[in-house]
């Protein structure tokens, strides 16, 4: 018998680990920590580099310093042998790292999603706005400025801008010449005239300090969402231009309305809205419900959506140009108004809970003869409101009401 043999057992341990299959292998290594998957180059000869053809990197190294980081991500990217379908990096300061050699890298290898995490202010090189097999790109704190050669990425499906700085004409000539996008995020950029100009576009979001102009050729458009924290005292009609971008929604199936778009359009004076929404069949709307403006614009848009299916209001008691008159205001509504195919309905409260916040409630009830449900949140279990709800009429005899303490509370 050969000494020099291992025992059994550990021959049978050291032969499963080694001959794995490749694709076996691959899969565990892509569902471990990038460091801890480089580390398996010391189980044997066999492991050595099976790492090295990850098509998924991901480094999060915002608490690592600079110089160590930084040997890490080159060694990664020197060995690192097959296509990078996916790139994520998470950083503290990408000024003090070598930022264009790495994209210049990826450039070369297929990547096909980007997502980088900053947090101060970085410039991205001009070599990213080469890379054409990109379809899925996130970035935060980023400057970008288009070169003079840029022709477009042609399979971009996907765009997130997260605090960055962009022109407004590069902006417009970088989602124009992306023909396959289909989904835009525009969080807090640096953008004033946001145009955009995409038939293939989906769904947008815009939240933003201060867009002075919104034009949208979108004629692909099924779901929006707009939120703007604050205005300039410049004289600009944002209204008349807000109204002129709601008329490019006329095929809108989702829409959110944040803070602030009631305020942009009454800088038009011009609240109700020209066209009908025929296909909207979900709405999100902020709404102060004791403010003229906001109730004219709230009547004016659940008139012209009359397939409207899910409701969602977040009521807010004090307006910025109150009604003295509020409760005859919502009475006319119930007179005006039927929401032939409502089915759900959600009310949450952001404060108390007024007299004038339970109108929406009633009008809701009174109004909607197929509704299935509703949802009241935040009412802060005040007895009071309880015998006023129980009061109100029903259109639909069927019509569920669930009260919840917190938005949380709803999905327990």
């Amino acid at each position: 018998m050969d000494s020099k043999k291992h025992p059994k057992g550990v021959e049978a341990h050291d032969d499963r680990i080694t001959n794995l299959p490749d694709d076996l292998k691959s899969n565990i290594l892509e569902r471990l920590p990038l460091e801890e998957a480089v580390r398996t180059s010391f189980l044997s000869r066999k492991w050595r580099y099976t790492w090295a053809s990850i098509p998924n990197l991901a480094f999060d190294v915002y608490f690592v310093k600079a110089p160590e980081s930084t040997k890490f991500i080159d060694t990664v990217l020197l060995l690192h042998q097959g296509p990078i379908r996916k790139f994520y990096l998470s950083s503290k300061d990408l000024t003090v790292v070598p930022i264009e050699r790495w994209i210049l890298v990826l450039s070369r290898h297929g990547l096909e999603e980007i997502n980088i995490r900053c947090y101060s202010m970085w410039r991205m090189p001009s070599c990213f706005f080469t890379i054409q097999s990109l379809k899925k790109v996130y970035l935060n704190d980023c400057i970008l400025k288009l070169p003079h050669t840029f022709c477009g990425l042609k399979l971009l499906q996907f765009l997130s801008l997260d605090s960055c700085t962009i022109s407004d004409d590069d902006f417009e000539k970088l989602v124009s010449s992306c023909p396959l996008l289909e989904n835009l995020y525009l969080l807090f950029t640096s953008l004033r005239a946001v145009k955009i100009n995409s038939p293939n576009l989906k769904l947008v979001k815009i939240d933003g300090f201060d867009q002075k102009y919104i034009h949208l050729i979108t004629p692909g458009l099924i779901e929006a969402s707009l939120s703007f924290l604050e205005l300039s005292n410049d004289k600009i009609d944002y209204g008349n231009c807000l109204i002129d971008m709601f008329c490019s929604l006329s095929k809108i199936e989702r829409l959110h309305l944040g803070c602030g778009v009631i305020l942009y359009l009454k800088r038009g004076n011009n609240l109700k809205l020209p066209l009908k929404f025929d296909h909207l069949k979900e709405l999100y709307m902020q709404l102060y419900v004791e403010d003229r403006n906001e109730a004219t614009f709230a009547f004016s848009l659940l008139q012209n959506a009359p397939n409207l299916q899910y409701l969602r209001l977040a009521i807010c008691p004090i307006g910025f140009d109150a009604l003295v008159s509020i409760g005859t205001f919502w009475d006319l509504a119930m007179h005006k108004i039927v929401f032939e195919h409502l089915k759900f309905a959600s009310i949450m409260y952001r404060g108390s809970v007024t007299e004038s916040g339970l109108l929406p409630v009633r009008l809701l009830l009174f109004a909607a003869p197929l509704l299935e449900k509703m949802h009241i949140i935040n009412y802060r279990k005040d007895f009071e409101f309880l015998k006023k709800l129980v009061s109100f009429k029903r259109a639909s005899k069927e019509a569920e009401i669930l009260l919840f303490d917190s938005v949380e509370d709803q999905y327990v």
